[in-house]
């Protein structure tokens, strides 16, 4: 449990200082600066990406809720629930020109997300609660369609560090998990 805090520490001060060096980037070195959005299966992430001559550093942020009517779940409560999920990352890529409208872009994304869900019926209630914390080396191809709107599609190896708590009426359980995956995203930038 100890290790979990610390490593949720460092991954914490990693977010924090991609997101300071996004910050103190001097307006005159920064080419340009943007907003954009990241589509994963899952939802959707607002990005604002910082690119630089051959840099970009992109801060991240991703909050999702939504109120639903459940008529069964593994733990076999019917009633009416609600999923609220948030997160922050940030993502350092070196740049690299393909052609006159391509690039990629090799790096990689920090960062740490929560998510809760709860639910009630007429009898009892079931609570689940996470904490994580990522690591993905993140490879990409950005295509330029206008000169300052681009369309990318990036592909990242996942390490993620999570605890779970659920509890269901009096009974509490706690899960922590390590996991291994790849994510795919579709992006969209404008640059201003």
């Amino acid at each position: 449990m100890r290790s979990a805090k610390i490593s949720g520490a460092k991954a914490g001060a990693l977010l924090l200082s991609g997101i300071a060096l996004a910050l103190l980037v001097p307006p005159a070195s920064a080419a340009d600066w943007g907003v954009g959005v990241a589509h994963f299966g899952q939802g959707n992430t607002v990005l604002i990406p910082i690119r630089m001559e051959s840099l970009i550093v992109e801060p991240e942020i991703y909050y999702s809720r939504s109120k639903q009517d459940f008529t069964s779940i593994p733990s076999g409560i019917n009633g009416n629930g609600t999923i609220s999920q948030y997160g922050l990352a940030t993502g350092i890529y070196g740049r690299s020109e393909l052609g006159p409208s391509f690039e990629s872009y090799v790096g990689a994304r920090a960062g740490v997300s929560k998510g809760k869900f709860d639910q009630t019926s007429g009898i009892s209630t079931f609570n689940q609660k996470y904490h994580s914390w990522f690591v993905a080396p993140t490879a990409g191809l950005q295509y330029y369609f206008a000169k300052q709107f681009s369309i990318a599609l990036d592909v990242g190896l996942v390490y993620a560090d999570s605890k779970e708590k659920f509890t269901l009426g009096v009974d509490e359980q706690t899960t922590d998990s390590k996991d291994l995956s790849t994510l795919t995203r579709i992006l969209l930038r404008g640059y201003f």
